[in-house]
């Protein structure tokens, strides 16, 4: 068991194989390497995680979840190998990214569900285009780009609860 603080939060976790126990709740975790980037899907939500160099690694290193920068600390034991990666995500949700920390973000104006996304990496879009939909208060959102650009990353998926000011997606 470990004491992992994330965003001025503080957690009890515990690796178990491919789950995380934060706090006493069990989350499935995978993790893909996409070079120098990680996906980690923890409980269902994907995030992308920029780890320090191998040797930069210890209690206090910055860590870059959905690219914004947090500072991760822990005290207590993990299983060898990658499972502080794994913990580390998964007490992040509550720490998602703002506008402020994600250079064209586009951001959630309210807490809700992401119902859907209309929008990939790649996409060219116009200032106004509906990016996605998300829902709030029993009333459906249109979250429409600020600018024109092309849509660098989409930083949550259909389903998801997002909270207020959280990046949803990248335009540049």
């Amino acid at each position: 068991m470990a004491t992992v603080t994330v965003g001025g939060r503080t957690y009890e976790v515990e690796v178990r194989g491919d789950s995380v126990v934060v706090d006493g709740h069990e989350y499935p975790v995978k993790v893909r390497d996409e070079g120098g980037m990680s996906q980690v899907t923890a409980g269902g939500v994907a995030y992308r995680v920029q780890l320090p160099a191998e040797s930069e690694r210890s209690s206090g290193m910055t860590v870059g979840v959905d690219y914004r920068p947090m500072v991760f600390e822990y005290d207590g034991r993990f299983a060898s190998g990658p499972a502080p990666r794994a913990a580390r995500t998964a007490a992040a949700p509550s720490a998602a990214p703002t506008a402020s920390a994600v250079k064209g973000a586009v951001t959630a104006q309210i807490a809700g569900r992401v119902l859907s996304v209309r929008v990939k990496p790649g996409d060219v879009v116009a200032r106004g285009d509906v990016l996605l939909i998300l829902e709030a208060m029993k009333m459906e959102n249109e979250i429409k780009a600020g600018s024109d650009g092309t849509v660098k990353d989409v930083l949550v998926a259909e389903g998801a609860r997002v909270a207020e000011g959280q990046a949803l997606v990248v335009v540049e």
